[in-house]
C-alpha cells in the first residue's frame, strides 16, 4: 500500500450520481452528489466527464496523493466491453491527478451487494427508478435478472408502478380527460417515476385499483427472485432491499410480504446503507 492513498466510490445511477471517498489523513469521509452519469442515457463522454469531474473536485484539498483507487457502480454499463472502456477513459483521465491510479467499473448492482454483505454471500432487491435482482454465490460468482431499462421492463421500479397508474387513470376516465393526459405524457414528458408515490398513497388509503397495481408490480419482481434462486445454486438465505422506492414504508411492506410468502426461510431486510458505501469498500480491496 502507498503512503497517501486515497479511496473513491462512485454510485452513478439512473437520475443522479453519489461519491464517498476517504483517506488515512482525511478527517472524515468525504461525500459529494453530482448529475447522472448512465452513459446510454447521457453517452459515453458525458459520463466519463460528469464521473471524473466529482474525483477531481474532491481531489484538489487532498494533494499530492500517491495512489488513487476508484470502484464506479454504473447503471448503463452491464456488459464487460463497457465497463472495460468506461474504466479505461476514467484511468486515462484522471492519470494526472496521482502517481498511480486502479479504477473499476461494475454494474451498479454490484455495488449494492458489497454495500449489503461485503464480499460475503447473499441477494439483493433494487427497486427504484428502474429494478434488478442480483445473487452472489458463496464461491464469489454474481448472477442478476432484470436491469433491462423502463423501454423494455423493470417490473417493481417506480417507473413500471407510475406508468401502470396513469394507464389506469387512462381507462377510467372520459376522451376529454384522457386526451389531457396523453398531451400530458407524450408533450411534457413527466418523469413517470414521479407518478409511483401518488399510486402508493393511494394504495395505502384503500384504493382497489391502485393496489392491485401495486401487488401486481410487486408479485412480478418477487417472481424475478424465484427465477434467479432457481438458476443459481449455494447463495446465503438472506435477502436485501434497496433503492427509492424501498424508503416507502407501505411498498417496502408489500415486498416483504411478497418474499415471505415465495421464499419464507429467507431472512429479509431493507438496507439502511446507501450502495455508494459498497463502491468504498471495493476501491478498498482493488489493490489487496
Amino acid at each position: 500500500m502507498s503512503a497517501n492513498p486515497f479511496f473513491v466510490g462512485l454510485d452513478a445511477g439512473g437520475s443522479t450520481t453519489l461519491l464517498l471517498a476517504e483517506c488515512e489523513e482525511c478527517p472524515g469521509r468525504i461525500d459529494r452528489h453530482g448529475p447522472a452519469a448512465n452513459p446510454q442515457r447521457v453517452g459515453m463522454d458525458q459520463s466519463v466527464q460528469v464521473l471524473s469531474a466529482l474525483v477531481q473536485k474532491t481531489l484538489r484539498a487532498q494533494r499530492p496523493v500517491d495512489h488513487l483507487s476508484v470502484c464506479a457502480g454504473v447503471a448503463g454499463a452491464g456488459r464487460p466491453d463497457e465497463q472495460q472502456a468506461l474504466a479505461d477513459r476514467l484511468r486515462r483521465t484522471l492519470g494526472d491527478d496521482a502517481r498511480s491510479v486502479s479504477v473499476e467499473v461494475v454494474h451498479d448492482a454490484c455495488i449494492a451487494l458489497d454495500a449489503a454483505f461485503g464480499a460475503e454471500s447473499g441477494l439483493v432487491v433494487i427497486a427504484g427508478t428502474g429494478s434488478v435482482v442480483l445473487a452472489r454465490t458463496r464461491g464469489g460468482t454474481a448472477r442478476r435478472v432484470g436491469g433491462w431499462g423502463h423501454l423494455l421492463g423493470d417490473p417493481g421500479s417506480g417507473y413500471a408502478v407510475g406508468q401502470a397508474g396513469l394507464r389506469a387513470v387512462a381507462e377510467e376516465y372520459g376522451v376529454d380527460e384522457r386526451a389531457a393526459l396523453i398531451h400530458w405524457v407524450y408533450q411534457d414528458r413527466p418523469p413517470l417515476q414521479d407518478v409511483a408515490p401518488l399510486v402508493i398513497e393511494a394504495s395505502a388509503d384503500g384504493d382497489t385499483v391502485a393496489t392491485d397495481i401495486l401487488t401486481a408490480q410487486v408479485n412480478e419482481l418477487v417472481r424475478q427472485v424465484e427465477w434467479l434462486l432457481g438458476e443459481t445454486d449455494d447463495v446465503a438465505p438472506r435477502i436485501a432491499l434497496l433503492g427509492g422506492m424501498l424508503q416507502n414504508e407501505h411498498y417496502a411492506a408489500a415486498l416483504r410480504r411478497a418474499l415471505a410468502d415465495r421464499v419464507p426461510d429467507w431472512s429479509v431486510e431493507v438496507l439502511r446503507h446507501e450502495p455508494v458505501v459498497g463502491a468504498l469498500r471495493r476501491a478498498r480491496r482493488l489493490d489487496e
